[in-house]
């Protein structure tokens, strides 16, 4: 009996000291992020100004060194083109859903942002707006 003891306390800490490299060589998961913005049509412009913004604090974030409290996990950008309609920034929050984004920052106008919104809700997909000023958006009531 004493020898079955030994073995399964040495065969425990052989397996934890083969594990631990695998474990302490690990790299952090990566977080991704949607960054919606109309970057073609008409709003192109500030669409094309915000998804700049987005991806130069994604950049300094990574550059700190990830998100400290996911053991230093950097952020990865997946884009999308609200096109400057509310249906396309919906069918994108679908696509960036199927991808496995964990947020979704954007849509810059307020008529896409109602429906991205809406769209990220369905699957309590947490949703920044960038920016926007209708009241549905912006009231905290």
């Amino acid at each position: 009996m004493q020898n079955r003891r030994r073995f399964v306390s040495q065969s425990a800490a052989l397996a934890t000291a083969v594990a631990f490299p695998l474990v302490a060589g690990a790299q952090p998961r990566t977080v991704k992020v949607g960054v919606l913005h109309p970057v073609t049509g008409a709003l192109a412009y500030s669409g094309q100004q915000c998804r700049l913004g987005a991806l130069m604090a994604i950049e300094d974030i990574n550059a700190a060194g990830g998100i400290k409290s996911l053991g230093g996990a950097k952020l990865e950008a997946l884009l999308g083109d609200a096109q400057s309609q509310p249906q396309a920034g919906s069918a994108e929050v679908e696509k960036m859903n199927e991808a496995g984004v964990s947020a979704i920052v954007g849509a810059y106008a307020s008529a896409i942002c109602l429906a991205t919104t809406q769209a990220a809700a369905k699957y309590n997909l947490p949703h920044v707006v960038d920016v926007g000023v209708a009241d549905q958006i912006v009231d905290a009531a």
